[in-house]
């Protein structure tokens, strides 16, 4: 009794396994997608060993479809696709890798020349408050301010050439009353 109802289940079942898949085109197309952003990323030379292996599956995925094994060409499709996957993904990361060396070396260079520069300022500033090499440790006489130099004699006679009756040192104000050494002429009167 119960045999003629599993009949119709069976058959059902038989006629699911034959029924055939339909082609993958749209994991094929996914996957050469895939592949194409990995080769935008530069994975044939920075990761050229998944590369390659995306690139291998996705062919075998085309074979296989052509063959007309469609459950075959879906599975090789979708790893492609995971290959192309981690193609991309290493080749982003040793471009990262890349980027942060040479992030490394800039400021290994920043850190040489700030170096440099605080050791120049160090050796100025030593050279500054030391005394000036040869100089000797007496102590120079002193200097008195306000005091006129001595006022050249005046005989009457004209200066000899080549020197003038005027002090040398313009900066010093002529003593009060006097002409500077030199005689007025005017009218008379």
């Amino acid at each position: 009794m119960k045999i003629h109802r599993l009949v119709p289940l069976f058959v059902m079942a038989l006629a699911a396994g034959c029924a055939t898949t339909p082609p993958p085109t749209g994991l094929l197309d996914q996957a050469d997608a895939q592949i194409r952003a990995a080769a935008a990323a530069g994975a044939a030379t920075r990761a050229p060993d998944p590369f390659a292996e995306a690139q291998r599956r996705f062919a075998f995925a085309q074979q296989a479809l052509a063959n007309g094994d469609n459950d075959q060409a879906a599975a090789s499709a979708e790893e492609a696709a995971a290959a192309a996957e981690t193609a991309s993904a290493r080749a982003h990361a040793v471009e990262l890798e890349a980027r942060i060396q040479n992030q490394r070396d800039e400021n290994a260079s920043l850190q040489a020349d700030l170096d440099q520069k605080q050791a120049e300022a160090a050796a100025a500033q030593q050279a500054a408050s030391q005394p000036a090499s040869g100089a000797s440790s007496q102590e120079l006489p002193q200097i008195q301010l306000g005091a006129p130099p001595p006022a050249p004699a005046s005989t009457g006679a004209p200066a000899p050439a080549g020197t003038s009756a005027t002090p040398q040192d313009e900066s010093w104000p002529p003593p009060a009353g006097s002409s500077g050494g030199v005689a007025e002429q005017g009218s008379t009167g």
